[in-house]
């Protein structure tokens, strides 16, 4: 598939997401799915993982803002901002629940017959307005 098309398919995930669309998961992620990350070693893989990636951002007060989205080939690259309240567990290196939060995102999606199966991510995480403070 044209990388194009791959771009078409995520930015409607992305807004179906938005809109509170978790069904959309069925439809847009490969049953193979998996979410590779640092923060996330161990993330459950297929269908229930993709849920679960998907209802994170659900059950949170972050917006999320697409800065930067490049295509090639089989792939979709994101440069992603979130700020927000931080309503997570407490955990080495975030705020504390309740505090503002701003981190920046970088995630790599790769495709398999029209369907996102990888999302390689990684955040970078701070309390504060400035990421780089």
């Amino acid at each position: 598939m044209p990388a194009q098309e791959n771009k078409a398919i995520f930015l409607r995930f992305i807004e179906e997401l938005r809109r509170g669309n978790i069904g959309i998961v069925d439809e847009v992620c490969s049953p193979n799915f998996r979410f590779y990350s640092p923060n996330s070693p161990n993330f459950p893989r297929g269908l229930e993982g993709a849920r679960m990636l998907a209802s994170r951002g659900k059950d949170s007060a972050v917006e999320a803002k697409i800065e930067d989205i490049i295509c090639e080939d089989d792939r979709v690259a994101v440069r992603w901002t979130f700020t927000g309240i931080y309503r997570g567990e407490p955990q080495p290196g975030y705020p504390k629940p309740g505090q503002k939060i701003t981190f920046g995102s970088m995630s790599f999606y790769r495709f398999v017959n029209d369907k996102i199966e990888e999302d390689w991510g990684l955040d970078v995480v701070s309390p504060t307005d400035d990421p780089w403070s």
